[in-house]
C-alpha cells in the first residue's frame, strides 16, 4: 500500500464560533483531504479565540488571543509541525494587515475576499509579492465549478460568438432586516465602514461578479457606472446596488447586487449573451450551466459527478455559503493552493487556477472605483462613467 502523504498544516486567523465563514472554511479544510487545522486565532478576543479552539478539538498551546503572537511562536517552530500556510476569515479590514505579518513571519496566505479595504493596501500588497515573492491567493470558488469551466471553454471557443453582453446578478435577503442590531456578528461588520470598507454591497458582492464576468466571458472591463443606497434605516453604506458596465470590445452589462432581496438565496448567477447564441449559470444550480442558440433551441448541461447544490430557498440569517457544491468549489481552491505551495517547494512551476495577487488586484480595483461612482438613487441627474484601469505597481526606488 503506498504510503499516505502527509497533510499540509494550516493555521485560521479569525472564524470563531459566531463566524459563518469560519465554519464553511472549516468544512472545506476537512473535505479538501489534503489540509489539516493545526491552530490559530480565531476572534477578536482572547476569550472568543479559546472558546473556538476547544471546540474544535485544537491542541491549545497552538490557540492564540492575536494573530501577531501566533505569528511571533509558530515562526519559531522547525520540523514536520511547522505551518504550511495561513487562512485568513476575519472582517475585510483585517485582511491586508493579517497577510502582511504573515508575509513577515514567512508563511504563505489563503485569504477570504477582497484582499483589501482600500487601493493603497491592494497596491501594498502586490508591491510586497513583488519584493519576495510570497505565496497568496483569495478565495474565489468560481473557478472551481465544473460546470462554470465548461460554460467558460464554451465561450472561448466561439460557440456563442461575439460577445455583446455580460450580466451578473448576487441577490441575497439575510440582511432584508437590521440583524447587525439584533447581535449578528456576520452581519454587525458589513454594515460598518470601518471593517467593511467604503461601501457594503459593493465590496461584499459586485466585486466577485465583475472578475466571474471578465473571467468566463474573456473580454475586460473599459468602464463602469454605479447607483446604489442603504436600503435599510440607519445603516451607513449601501445594502443594493447596481453597477452598469463597459468592456473593451465595446459590449455592454450590469452587475445587480442586494443583501436585502427578502427570499432571494441562491447566490451569483452569471449570463453572457452572444451573436451566435447565450449561456447562462447560476450557483443555486452550479452542477448546470445552459447554451441558448440563435434559433432558441436551449440545451442543458449537467457535470456528472459534481456536488448538487443544497435547495435553500427559505434560508434566513446568513450569507450564501451553506451549500454542499460551493464547499466542495472552496475544498478544490484548498486543493490547488496546496499543490502550488508543494509546486514551489520542489523548484515546479505551478499551475493553478487560485485567484492570485493580479485578479485580486483588478477586484480591488472595480471596488475602489464603483465606490468612487457610487451615486445615491435618489439623485438621478448624477450619472459618473469612471474608466476602469488598474494601476501599475512596481518597486520604489
Amino acid at each position: 500500500m503506498a504510503k499516505q502523504e502527509a497533510k499540509l498544516k494550516v493555521a485560521m486567523v479569525g472564524g470563531g464560533n459566531e463566524s459563518f465563514m469560519g465554519h464553511i472554511h472549516r468544512a472545506a479544510i476537512e473535505a479538501s483531504g489534503c489540509v489539516e487545522l493545526v491552530g490559530g486565532a480565531f476572534g477578536s478576543t482572547r476569550q472568543r479565540s479559546f472558546e473556538t479552539g476547544k471546540r474544535l478539538g485544537v491542541d491549545p498551546h497552538r490557540v492564540y488571543g492575536v494573530y501577531r503572537d501566533m505569528f511571533r511562536r509558530e515562526a519559531k517552530v522547525e520540523g514536520p509541525e511547522r505551518l504550511d500556510f495561513i487562512t485568513v476569515v476575519a472582517p475585510n479590514n483585517m485582511h491586508y494587515p493579517v497577510t502582511m505579518a504573515a508575509f513577515d513571519a514567512g508563511f504563505p496566505v489563503f485569504s477570504e475576499k477582497p484582499m483589501s479595504c482600500n487601493m493603497d493596501e491592494a497596491q501594498n500588497l502586490k508591491r510586497r509579492t513583488l519584493m519576495s515573492p510570497e505565496i497568496y491567493a483569495t478565495a474565489y470558488v468560481f473557478p472551481f465549478y465544473p460546470a462554470l469551466q465548461e460554460l467558460r471553454a464554451c465561450v472561448a471557443a466561439g460557440e456563442i460568438g461575439n460577445v455583446r453582453r455580460v450580466d451578473t446578478r448576487f441577490y441575497h435577503g439575510w440582511m432584508g432586516v437590521r440583524l447587525e442590531t439584533a447581535g449578528n456578528r456576520s452581519a454587525l461588520w458589513r454594515v460598518d465602514p470601518r471593517r467593511c470598507g467604503a461601501a457594503g454591497a459593493i465590496y461584499d458582492l459586485a466585486g466577485s461578479c465583475a472578475l466571474v464576468a471578465e473571467w468566463a466571458s474573456g473580454v475586460e472591463l473599459a468602464a463602469l457606472c454605479a447607483a446604489g443606497h442603504p436600503a435599510v434605516a440607519g445603516r451607513l453604506l449601501d445594502d443594493d446596488a447596481t453597477v452598469l458596465l463597459r468592456f473593451e470590445n465595446g459590449a455592454m452589462g450590469m452587475v445587480a447586487v442586494s443583501q436585502i432581496a427578502l427570499g432571494e438565496a441562491n447566490g451569483l448567477e452569471l449570463a453572457i449573451y452572444g451573436d451566435k447564441g447565450s449561456v447562462y449559470w447560476q450557483q443555486g444550480t452550479g452542477n448546470r450551466w445552459r447554451f441558448i442558440s440563435a434559433a432558441g433551441e436551449t440545451l442543458e448541461h449537467t457535470v456528472k459527478g459534481a456536488p448538487v447544490p443544497t435547495q435553500s430557498p427559505t434560508r434566513f440569517g446568513e450569507p450564501y455559503g451553506e451549500d454542499a457544491a460551493y464547499i466542495a468549489a472552496l475544498a478544490a481552491a484548498y486543493r490547488d493552493f496546496a499543490e502550488r505551495i508543494l509546486a514551489e517547494r520542489a523548484g515546479k512551476a505551478p499551475q493553478s487556477r487560485c485567484v492570485d495577487v493580479d485578479a485580486a488586484l483588478r477586484v480591488a480595483t472595480f471596488n475602489d472605483l464603483a465606490a468612487r461612482s457610487l451615486t445615491p438613487l435618489s439623485d438621478d441627474a448624477v450619472v459618473k462613467w469612471v474608466p476602469f484601469r488598474v494601476p501599475k505597481v512596481e518597486l520604489l526606488s
